[in-house]
């Protein structure tokens, strides 16, 4: 790869680990709380982010995959792995602990993904519901053993999606209901009412009156307001103080955000779009980037890329184990 390659995968790929971290902190989690999982819909921000989130949120640490999850859930919180770019394991991005506010509390299991782009070869929803099933079969030893089901815990899984197909914002969740098609017998919702899946779409500089949440992520990932203006407004309007990590993460974002579009106009002018973007992608392919990591730092889909390998006659690595 040359200097131009390098500088959109790394900004890019560092992007993404800013917001994640971002997205992490207690003071940004209340709110997606707040709106997303119906036990906290009544809850004040401040008991959310004070009383209700467990522990210190995982950032990229947990994996997806069945028998590598519940290694790391055993020992949660002692793991000191770097992510790199061409990492091939598949992480959670953000994946913790809350119980909820009730006299009779239940304890909750949250993985909240960023998902920047929407052009991908398979349906965003059967991904999310695998996460929501790799969330409960997990605790497998973790929170039950053998048949004690009893101790099986509730998940969601929310995804803030940047690339919205409409470019309108919007909030939808999906969910195991109870219908009852013959007599009268009801299950307690406990017992069958313990995975959803919450789509948020975050349209773009559109104020969403009624949903603070949609206009506290949009303020965050589509304003191209200075660093110094969002941080004043997320703390006006949102009563959310930064720490000095925290807005070096907002910094590193905007800063980011501009670098990577500047560059990338320049590559345009240069090239053209078209061919620019298929020579970043070949200079990838060439460099035996694995295709998940080809696919999730381009708006290209996976067809496209094995369309361009296939031209020029480049076998694909699948992935980086």
């Amino acid at each position: 790869m040359d200097i131009d390659d390098i500088y959109l995968a790394g900004k890019n790929a560092a992007y993404d680990a800013a917001a994640k971290k971002l997205l992490a902190s207690r003071k940004i989690l209340a709110w997606i709380l707040k709106y997303c999982v119906e036990e906290f819909k009544e809850s004040e921000i401040a008991d959310i982010r004070d009383r209700y989130i467990i522990g210190t949120p995982e950032v990229a640490l947990t994996p997806v995959l069945p028998d590598q999850t519940n290694a790391v859930s055993h020992i949660r919180g002692e793991s000191t792995e770097d992510a790199t770019l061409t990492e091939g394991r598949v992480t959670f991005d953000i994946r913790f602990r809350a119980v909820t506010p009730e006299e009779d509390p239940l304890e909750l299991i949250i993985n909240v993904e960023a998902q920047r782009s929407s052009h991908l070869t398979y349906p965003l929803m059967k991904r999310a519901v695998y996460y929501c099933s790799r969330l409960i079969s997990s605790q497998y030893t973790v929170d039950f053993e053998k048949a004690h089901y009893e101790g099986v815990k509730k998940v969601y899984s929310i995804w803030l999606c940047m690339d919205t197909p409409d470019g309108a914002s919007g909030i939808t969740r999906y969910r195991l209901t109870e219908n009852q098609e013959y007599g009268a017998y009801r299950e307690d919702r406990r017992n069958y009412d313990l995975l959803q899946v919450v789509m948020v779409y975050i349209g773009q500089g559109k104020r969403e009156l009624g949903n603070r949440l949609l206009n506290l992520l949009e303020e965050i990932f589509k304003s191209k307001e200075s660093a110094k203006d969002k941080r004043e407004r997320l703390q006006k309007e949102y009563q959310i103080d930064l720490n000095e990590d925290e807005e070096g993460m907002v910094d590193t974002m905007c800063n980011l955000s501009v670098g990577v579009y500047r560059r990338g106009m320049e590559l345009g002018e240069k090239k053209g779009w078209q061919n620019a973007a298929n020579e970043f992608v070949l200079r990838l392919l060439k460099a035996k980037m694995p295709l998940s990591f080809i696919v999730s730092m381009s708006n290209c889909s996976e067809d496209e890329f094995r369309q361009i390998a296939a031209k020029a006659n480049i076998s694909l690595t699948e992935s980086a184990e």
